[in-house]
């Protein structure tokens, strides 16, 4: 039975986040969780984990923070952090009922029974799933298959509460397991039952034809072990011809024509397996049965032929394997990480990792253990590693960025406080106050005394040139006056041009007043602004110790980084070792069989050339018998 990692861990994550979350909330409400949320749905799993630990670090998220915890104790348990997912869960858990909501109780526990699965603690997991509710799910039913509760793993397949999916694969393992206690008839009618539901969708997806084409080879051998060949091969008939499953059938298929005597049936189906590429272990052993079919059918030439073909497909195979575990002895399992191109390679943990270049030019050989579990949860943590490896090796290339941006921030910093807190500022700051105050003075006079001439600007102006004329002249007429030499006409022209300017001033005294107090009010805006930099630049300098924590944290990740690299190289050379040897292995086995089979075509070959002379010698001695009598 398929381990839980590659049907539960994908529900593990879609049912921790955001159906819940939709009850509360339209939208994020925390800007932490909103980013790790939008890193889920690209698929970024990596990147969502390390955000939201590093929003846990800096205090945690607040608005979504059941969601959040389940979200991540989900892709933790995907990434294989067993314990750090069970912290997370058991953290919901031991929350009060009126602090954690009940749906998010019995989802912690849910995913607790999930990861004591993981574990193999079936009791456990038992109890846990007993307490989150969901007991007709497909975590119950593997439960049950687990521990050999086949009654209660029909039970379950009885109903329709779970998935067609899970119904189809749930009637496989179980007729698995029936067949594994030689309860064969009952192990054939769920096998059936399997196929029966997929053949009920009119268009079924690719994995539920796969399961099919493996239910009817499983039936077929079910009825091979009852001696029952001529169901078997009507079983083996039904499997598709284009699937890397058809060579077990076709296999099947051979070995069931031999045991029923129907041997040109059996060569049909061995012939078509034999040609096919590549060199699988069903056409290894095709290659073997097919002139055993052609000697039962007493063709001994085209046996011969068959065994001699086979013995030089077997030689080569011998020799690929020789220089295939040549290679992999210096072979790197995972590819460097892209790190600085334009688009990161991203994985999610439930696809198979990609195996090197090599094993996949040479999946004739290495296909059993390219599909074991184990292997590739081996190829993915490596992979991770080497991720990660390449991740630290670009915060590496930073740090003496960050050196240069804090020297120069230190050097801004210095700059800004200097040119705030100088002599010069200060007194530029107190000039422009005083000019502040007189110029509200000034207006507050203006205003109470409606003195609308006090307002025009002598300076600019054909109307300030002409009060400043005027003043002049009256300036002029006083001094004459004084000495008796004025005129009456003269003083009445004066009163006449003061008279006309305070016409026109009076006309523009609120748009002159309103320009006055415009820039008064800019004036101030100006001293605040003023203010407001020399705070900014005290609390610049109350920051200055901040800079040297920085520091010490920069000059701190050196040694940290190097040891984590350490530690990464560390755990990739030992799951690297554990590949090789295991891919070796598997290799060595793969040639020991090959041997076998060699040997064993020699053999026939040995034995059908003896009998070829034998019979060769025979019918020379019976025709120099004849040839005597006729002299």
């Amino acid at each position: 039975m398929p381990p839980l990692s590659r049907f539960l861990a994908a529900a593990l994550i879609s049912a921790a986040i955001p159906a819940e979350a939709e009850e509360k909330y339209q939208q994020a409400q925390d800007m932490r969780y909103g980013a790790g949320l939008y890193e889920y749905f690209q698929g970024n799993y990596f990147d969502a984990l390390s955000t939201l630990m590093v929003a846990e670090h800096r205090g945690g998220i607040r608005a979504h923070a059941d969601n959040a915890a389940l979200i991540e104790g989900g892709i933790s348990l995907g990434f294989g952090l067993r314990q750090r997912a069970a912290e997370l869960f058991e953290q919901q858990l031991e929350k009060n009922g009126g602090e954690t909501p009940a749906k998010y109780r019995r989802l912690a526990w849910l995913k607790l029974a999930e990861l004591n699965y993981l574990k193999e603690d079936w009791p456990q997991s038992a109890q846990q799933l007993e307490k989150s509710g969901a007991n007709d799910t497909d975590l119950a039913l593997n439960l049950a298959l687990r521990t050999g509760d086949l009654q209660r793993a029909q039970q379950l397949l009885a109903g329709d509460t779970l998935p067609l999916k899970y119904r189809v694969l749930g009637h496989t393992n179980l007729g698995a397991a029936l067949a594994r206690a030689q309860r064969y008839a009952e192990a054939i009618d769920h096998y059936h039952r399997a196929s029966a539901l997929v053949l009920d969708v009119d268009e079924p997806p690719r994995e539920l034809s796969i399961l099919k084409d493996k239910a009817h080879i499983a039936a077929g051998y079910a009825y091979g072990l009852q001696q029952r060949h001529a169901q078997a091969a009507d079983e083996f008939r039904q499997v598709r011809l284009r699937t890397p499953w058809a060579d077990r059938a076709l296999l099947g298929l051979g070995w069931s024509s031999i045991n029923s005597g129907q041997y040109q049936s059996a060569i049909d189906a061995l012939q078509f397996l034999a040609a096919r590429e590549p060199l699988s272990t069903e056409v290894q052993e095709a290659l073997a049965a097919l002139p055993y079919s052609y000697e039962k059918l007493e063709r001994p030439r085209a046996a011969l032929t068959a065994y001699q073909q086979a013995e030089r497909q077997y030689h080569s195979a011998l020799v690929e394997l020789h220089q295939l575990q040549q290679l992999v002895k210096s072979l790197e399992f995972s590819p460097a990480p892209i790190m600085n191109s334009g688009t990161a390679q991203r994985y999610g943990w439930l696809e198979a990792a990609e195996a090197p270049q090599l094993m996949r030019e040479n999946l004739r050989y290495l296909r059993p253990i390219l599909q074991r579990d184990d292997f590739q949860l081996r190829l993915s943590e490596l992979r991770d590693l080497r991720q990660l490896a390449g991740v630290i090796d670009n915060w590496q290339q930073r740090l003496p960025l960050f050196d240069q941006l804090i020297v120069e921030r230190e050097r801004r910093r210095g700059a800004i406080v200097d040119s705030y807190t100088s002599a010069q500022f200060d007194q530029q700051v107190d000039i422009a106050r005083q000019q502040y105050r007189q110029l509200e003075a000034s207006l507050a006079r203006i205003e109470k005394d409606s003195d609308a001439l006090a307002l025009v600007d002598k300076e600019n102006g054909e109307r300030g040139e002409f009060l400043a004329l005027t003043e002049e002249a009256e300036d002029r007429y006083r001094k004459l006056a004084a000495l008796g030499k004025a005129r009456p006409q003269q003083a009445q022209t004066l009163r006449r041009a003061r008279g006309l300017l305070l016409w026109q001033a009076g006309q523009e005294y609120h748009h002159n007043l309103w320009q006055k107090r415009k820039a008064l009010h800019e004036l101030g805006e100006q001293l605040e602004n003023a203010d407001r930099r020399r705070r900014s630049a005290d609390r610049i300098a109350q920051r200055a110790p901040q800079l040297n924590l920085l520091q010490e944290k920069v000059n701190a990740a050196h040694p940290q980084l190097r040891a984590q690299r350490r530690e990464i190289d560390a755990a990739s050379r030992s799951i690297e070792a554990s590949i090789r040897r295991d891919v070796i292995a598997e290799l060595a086995r793969q040639r020991r069989q090959i041997q076998q089979y060699l040997a064993h075509t020699r053999l026939a070959i040995a034995r059908l050339q003896d009998a070829a002379v034998q019979s060769g010698e025979q019918s020379g001695e019976q025709s120099g018998t004849g040839g005597g009598a006729g002299e």
